[in-house]
């Protein structure tokens, strides 16, 4: 993990222990995302994404996103309780950000 989401993590306090950084190859043919996953305080498994990319984030994306936590998911036999998407684009106002699987957050 780059000194980057390390900073995005300190920033808004997301802690999480037993790091892992997933290729994002390995799901999906995206290229700007980063992929990672941890255990928070709660023993919850949260799964984040961290999205480079200047276009808009739309409803789709969003879907696509959770196919690849699915993904993730059957892959290391886990249920992921928390899904995590740092962004540093425009995101669609349709994009409903009051969903309790996806916490949201915005970066330049």
């Amino acid at each position: 993990m780059n000194n980057f989401i390390a900073n995005l993590f300190s920033e808004r306090k997301l802690l999480l222990r037993e790091l892992k950084t997933l290729k994002m190859s390995d799901f999906s043919k995206k290229r700007n995302y980063e992929l990672i996953y941890g255990i928070n305080a709660k023993d919850y498994h949260t799964l984040v994404f961290v999205r480079f990319s200047k276009s808009k984030m739309l409803q789709a994306e969003l879907e696509n996103l959770d196919l690849i936590a699915n993904c993730v998911a059957s892959k290391l036999d886990i249920i992921i309780n928390k899904r995590v998407l740092f962004y540093n684009s425009k995101i669609c106002s349709k994009l409903n950000k009051q969903n309790n699987k996806w916490k949201f957050y915005d970066f330049m």
